[in-house]
């Protein structure tokens, strides 16, 4: 009994043994299967020193600290900048193109950093960023200052992704949630702080000094970012690790041939099908109410196209694709594209919701402009507070979706009640709470759904689900606010109609505060009611949407997060000797290489 015991324990080590050898050659084949830049990230996290790591997150904080400072500049003088080339009335034309532009470019970017690395991505971003600054502060003409702010989306749109896309390639995912959170915590002061700052210069000073704060800001924070970035690089190259570019795929091809390889690699077809996809869908929900109209042929002739092109892209890359540029199908759970729902359906909210908030704060509370700016931004410093509560939860307890389950809770308490918040009698005390509580959830939804949407897809997959999650928020943000727009636009002349008594001008009292201020207390009392109904209205639609963000959260699936990231298993570093408690590939990952080999 013991020599056959002794033999069957003999087989079950040759077994494992046999295991552990297939694994780690599967291991290593699906390293390189990766993108070269893929192929860099993994050995950047493997061999990185620990203060080289804290240097290159600390960088990046101090980039999004000036990214948002000069947003918020730049936004608080806007009216003077653009009234310097007589160009108020194209302002928000050119907004909404830069907008349209820096979404477009945000899966791009994704898809350049996996195949060049991060800090070739980075380090280009930051120069389309700087040069941007200098172009437009320096700039005589609107033409001049139109094409600085087309090459400040190239910036604006790299560095936004990318630094999320950083922290998720050098953290755990147990870790991940705060160092995302910090990444966006500097805009607690800026909030506050920039909108006086900008106000201040633009009036007592030059405007071109707002633009001058991005080359001053932008490059001198970002050194410590590229600094440590090129330092970690130096040391893979010394490690001897990194595998040598292999261009015998392409060496002996035609000129036509190469380009096909190189489209293929890409994925072009799919590319230009995306791109034309959010083209079509986003300019007319966003210019479509304003300029076009709904029954426009123009209107709906963009959105059929952009639906079209959305399906066609949908079954090319899901079966056509080679390397999709969005790898959906290759994913075997529904949690990256739940969470990208669920964010997707906070920024809908956000936007039905607060739209016209400050207007409503305006005429309903006699608030000035500054007092609606810092009451609507209670939420945002909210939010910025819970992100980093919902941070160290998942750092603790190593969970997330009961961290987006209370969050959601939260939310839909917040929204409910905005709902009786809005009427013009309720105490602004109460319309304050309501803010801060629906800020509060918002917070610990959106950084565990980013952690939960970086930490169940392959290493490989990392910067284009960070893109989407953007993508769905700038998407979903357009849809809302046009589902505002049209609530609005058809109810308040009717409310006003029912409840303000005697003669007034109808085109002025719908939105012209000046004019409802100078109303008679009578009058403008019933003008304060049908604006807080409508208000409320919207209130009401948003927190049916919060519902719905519920139910995409039962497609999320439970993990634990763990303090060695399952990206870490992607590539085996030890080629000599393997201890027998290592962890081998993910299975997902081994599914995927075997699956285009």
């Amino acid at each position: 009994m013991q020599s056959e015991k002794g033999a069957s324990d003999s087989i079950s080590s040759v077994e494992r043994s046999a295991g552990r050898d297939n694994a780690s050659h599967q291991q290593e084949e699906s390293f390189e299967h990766q993108f070269y830049g893929i192929q860099k990230v993994i050995l950047m996290k493997k061999l990185g020193h620990k203060w080289d790591k804290i240097l290159v997150i600390t960088g990046i904080i101090l980039v999004a600290w000036a990214k948002n400072w000069e947003g918020n500049l730049i936004y608080s003088a806007s009216v003077q900048i653009y009234s310097a080339f007589n160009s108020l009335s194209i302002s928000a034309l050119v907004d909404v193109v830069l907008y349209i532009v820096q979404t477009i470019l945000l899966p791009m970017y994704a898809k350049f950093s996996d195949m060049v690395g991060r800090t070739e991505a980075f380090a280009m971003a930051i120069f389309f960023y700087v040069i941007s600054g200098v172009i437009q502060a320096t700039a005589q003409n609107m033409d001049t200052l139109i094409g600085g702010q087309v090459i400040y989306a190239f910036g604006l749109s790299g560095v936004t992704v990318l630094g999320h896309v950083l922290i998720a390639d050098i953290t755990s995912s147990a870790n991940r949630g705060i160092f995302q959170a910090f990444y966006d915590f500097p805009a607690m002061i800026n909030i506050w702080v920039a909108p006086i700052a900008g106000t201040a210069i633009a009036e007592n000073s030059s405007w071109r000094w707002c633009y001058s704060m991005i080359p001053f800001c932008i490059g001198t924070c970002s050194i410590p970012l590229l600094y440590g970035l090129f330092k970690i690089e130096k040391t893979v190259k010394k490690s001897g690790q990194m595998p040598p570019k292999d261009d015998s795929k392409y060496r002996n091809l035609s000129f036509f041939e190469k380009v096909k390889f190189i489209s293929n690699e890409i994925d072009a077809i799919g590319s230009l099908l995306f791109i034309g996809a959010l083209c079509m869908i986003l300019v007319p929900l966003i210019l479509g109410p304003s300029r076009w109209g709904w029954s426009s042929s123009i209107t709906i002739g963009c959105l059929v196209g952009g639906f079209v092109c959305a399906l066609v892209f949908i079954f090319y890359e899901t079966k056509i694709a080679e390397y999709p540029v969005i790898p959906v199908a290759d994913w075997d759970t529904s949690t990256p594209m739940a969470a990208v729902m669920v964010c997707a359906m906070i920024s809908s909210i956000r936007a039905i919701n607060w739209t016209y908030f400050m207007t409503y704060l305006q005429i309903t509370r006699y608030a000035t402009a500054l007092e609606a700016t810092y009451i609507d931004r209670s939420y945002h410093a909210m939010f910025l507070l819970s992100q980093l509560a919902g941070g160290f939860i998942m750092k603790k307890y190593k969970i997330y979706r009961p961290v987006v389950l209370a969050g959601i809770c939260f939310y839909i308490l917040g929204m409910g009640l905005m709902i009786p918040s809005r009427y013009p009698t309720s105490p602004l005390g109460f319309v304050i709470i309501s803010q801060i509580i629906a800020g509060l959830g918002s917070g610990m939804i959106y950084v565990p759904c980013l952690v939960a949407a970086q930490s169940s897809v392959p290493h490989g997959d990392l910067a284009i689900v960070t893109a989407l999650m953007s993508i769905g928020g700038t998407i979903s943000t357009s849809v809302g606010g046009t589902i505002a727009g049209a609530i609005w636009n058809s109810l308040l002349p009717g409310q006003l109609a029912s409840h303000v008594p005697g003669e007034f001008d109808a085109s002025q009292i719908l939105g012209n505060i000046t004019y409802i201020h100078a109303l008679s207390p009578e009058q403008h009392s019933a003008t304060a009611i049908a604006y807080g109904e409508v208000q409320r209205i919207l209130s009401i639609v948003a927190l049916c949407l919060a519902v719905l963000a519920l139910a995409f959260w039962f497609r999320m699936k439970s993990f634990g997060l763990t303090e060695h990231d399952h990206h870490d298993t992607e590539h085996e570093l030890s080629e000599k000797k393997k201890s027998p408690n290592e962890q081998i590939a993910d299975d997902y990952s081994i599914a995927k290489t075997n699956s285009k080999a």
